[in-house]
């Protein structure tokens, strides 16, 4: 499925070898097929499945779908005492693109960082890359989506403003081919339940489950 904010942004990359496909095969050249083929495979980058969700609220959900590659503590400042449980997925360009919001919350903050385009799947894209970076409050605290783009496209789209209120699993934006989404969570807040190596689905794979206030049984 591809919805209509995916396509807008598809277009631009879909339109070339899709008109140099139909251009061939007009004069009876088959390479035409190959230009079609490839502009089906562009398409596919960047189809948008509905996710139904009836969220748990002691839930983390995935930001994007991939595999995880780190479950880790780090330094972040958007998080009060600036101590981090940090879960990283990196997204191959066979992926669904579109990343989602693990948490429902107000949007509180987000800040577009320039950087380099080195390969996702390498730990260094995490502080080099240009990124998105986005704190959402919510009812169990603060959480921080960073989106990180890859070496091919560069460009990470944009789907929700500061001030907005969104819920768990709602699209947030889309990170254009290879990319990497890190999501961030005060320590002690939550327990991890992926580790690295396991795939994962934006708005559907629990990520981490919030710890029980002290007190509450």
């Amino acid at each position: 499925m591809i919805s209509r904010r995916s396509w807008l942004i598809a277009r631009r990359y879909v339109l070339v070898p899709l008109s140099l496909g139909i251009v061939l095969l007009s004069r009876g050249r088959r390479s035409g097929l190959l230009a079609l083929g490839a502009a089906g495979a562009i398409l596919m980058f960047f189809r948008d499945p509905e996710r139904p969700l009836d969220p748990d609220p002691d839930v983390v959900y995935a930001a994007a779908d991939g595999f995880v590659t780190d479950v880790e503590e780090a330094h972040e400042p958007w998080i009060p005492g600036g101590d981090a449980l940090r879960i990283s997925t990196f997204l191959s360009i066979h992926n669904v693109h579109v990343n989602r919001s693990p948490v429902e919350g107000s949007v509180t903050k987000m800040e577009e960082i320039a950087g380099k385009f080195v390969p996702a799947f390498l730990g260094s894209s995490k502080d080099q890359n240009h990124q998105n970076r986005i704190a959402i409050d919510g009812p169990k605290g603060r959480a921080v989506v960073v989106q990180i783009a890859g070496m091919v496209a560069r460009k990470i789209s944009r789907w929700i403003e500061t001030g907005e209120r969104i819920a768990a699993g709602q699209r947030i934006g889309l990170i254009h081919f290879g990319s990497r989404t890190d999501v961030l969570l005060p320590v002690g807040s939550a327990d991890p339940l992926v580790r690295p190596g396991d795939r994962v689905r934006a708005g559907a794979t629990p990520l981490a489950r919030y710890r029980k206030e002290e007190g509450i049984i």
